[in-house]
């Protein structure tokens, strides 16, 4: 008998020391990944700069980079969303379950399947409103009733082709700046567009055009940190809380990837719609303007025409030839989705 307790009693020592040694809660959970191994499976090259915490990944042509503690991988020119952020723990790098269909598959097969479009969901923000007119041509029209009108044609036509649409505003009301940007951060869209009409002195000058973000100096970045918006910028992205130097490293990163997106799209809205409104082509042009520094996703600002100009004021006037508009525009967006 007692040999028998003297087992029992081995036993439940083994067993109490075998769970005090055991992982705790704050182990790595086990749907995370660990990404040295999910590498090595499909023969993608990685590094880890621990400095900056950045994470490449490169494989024919096509690379990723992540940051440790965010849920954002930006791989060539997509932003793609994690179920779980980046953690490191000793020398591994553990990614969430869905880490392999939503990055390591694309590298795979060298094409986007998820989601199935670059821009499902859109942001389409009618510039001025309520007690901001905007600019007024010589007739009296307004630059907030040609915005609103040719915004919710857009809409109109982007829903119908199952795209999903947030109006910053539905009506004639004042919506600022910083709240115009709120709404499309909140939004979790992959693009904004604004539309506003242009106004010149001299009555001569005329043309569509296309803004889109600039490269960004040492006071930009600094106007927009210190700024309300960044941090709506970042709420909706898992990162830890109060890392300054994550937030600026993630920002970058967001940052390039919106700005080189902008251009191209503001560069094809242009050259597109311009012809096929028989109005000159003035381009695509860089500028600093609020709502395509403080939105974080690729922003554009269209100028439809310009009201101090007679004739593209009486055209704008017409409703036939805004339904155009709003039709030039939704045609360039979707077909630059098909082409890039």
């Amino acid at each position: 008998m007692k040999k028998y307790l003297l087992v029992l009693i081995s036993l439940l020592i083994l067993f109490l020391h075998g769970c005090a040694s055991a992982p705790s809660s704050r182990t790595i959970s086990l749907r995370e990944l660990k990404l040295n191994d999910l590498c090595q499976s499909y023969n993608i090259q990685w590094q880890y700069d621990s400095i900056n915490q950045v994470v490449t990944l490169s494989r024919g042509g096509m690379t990723a980079k992540a940051l440790i503690g965010s849920n954002v991988v930006v791989l060539d020119d997509q932003k793609v969303f994690l179920s779980q952020p980046l953690r490191r723990k000793r020398q591994n790098i553990y990614v969430s379950s869905d880490f392999k269909q939503r990055v390591i598959d694309r590298f795979i097969q060298r094409r986007f399947s998820y989601p199935s479009r670059k821009f499902s969901k859109i942001v389409i923000d009618a510039g001025h409103g309520g007690k901001d007119p905007g600019a007024i041509g010589y007739s009296g029209l307004k630059e907030k009733e040609v915005t609103l009108d040719i915004a919710r044609k857009l809409k109109a036509i982007l829903s119908n082709k199952g795209i999903q649409v947030t109006m910053t505003r539905r009506n004639d009301q004042f919506i600022s700046l910083e709240d115009r940007a709120k709404i499309s951060n909140n939004s979790k869209s992959d693009l904004f567009v604004s539309i506003h009409a242009n106004a010149a002195h001299t009555k001569g000058v005329k043309g569509f055009e296309v803004f889109c973000l600039r490269s960004p100096d040492y006071e930009t970045k600094r106007e927009i940190q210190e700024a309300k918006s960044y941090r709506y910028m970042f709420q909706k992205l898992k990162m830890e809380d109060n890392n300054k130097i994550l937030d600026e490293i993630l920002y970058d990163m967001l940052y390039n990837y919106k700005r080189a997106e902008s251009y191209r799209l503001a560069e094809y809205i242009a050259r597109k719609t311009s012809r096929e409104l028989n109005l000159r082509n003035r381009g695509c042009k860089r500028s600093g303007f609020f709502v395509l520094k403080h939105t974080a996703i690729p922003a554009v600002l269209v100028e439809v025409g310009f009201l101090s100009n007679k004739k593209e004021e009486k055209l704008l006037k017409d409703n036939q030839y805004r339904q155009k508009v709003a039709n030039s525009i939704a045609e360039s967006i979707l077909e630059y989705e098909k082409i890039n």
